[in-house]
């Protein structure tokens, strides 16, 4: 059975050189997913995280991922690092003041 944004990656047992992948697998991606990915980004590049688990197969072992959405980090810092800004002071009426 196949899960759609899901993959895998199984050890190359055909290397026959040391310029030849460790692991080879796929990632099957829906449409939609694809689609969305391309109306969300800005930039020429798409990036997307993946996620893998050690796993053992019957034939043998493998890294299965997952697809998981990049989130551009925010600009500016998050509140809770942000410098506090100073709090203004009420303005004081002072009309009732005798001198």
């Amino acid at each position: 059975m196949e899960y759609t944004n899901t993959g895998a990656l199984f050890t190359n047992s055909y290397k026959k050189s040391e310029k030849q992948p460790d692991f080879k697998g796929n990632i099957t991606l829906e449409r939609s997913l694809i689609k969305q990915l391309l109306s969300d980004s800005d930039d020429e590049n798409i990036k997307i995280n993946l996620s893998g688990w050690n796993r053992q197969g019957r034939n043998g072992d493998f890294v299965s991922l997952a697809y998981d959405a990049y989130k551009k980090p925010e600009e500016s810092a998050p509140e809770k690092y942000a410098t506090p800004k100073p709090k203004q002071q009420e303005s004081f009426d002072d009309s009732d003041v005798p001198f």
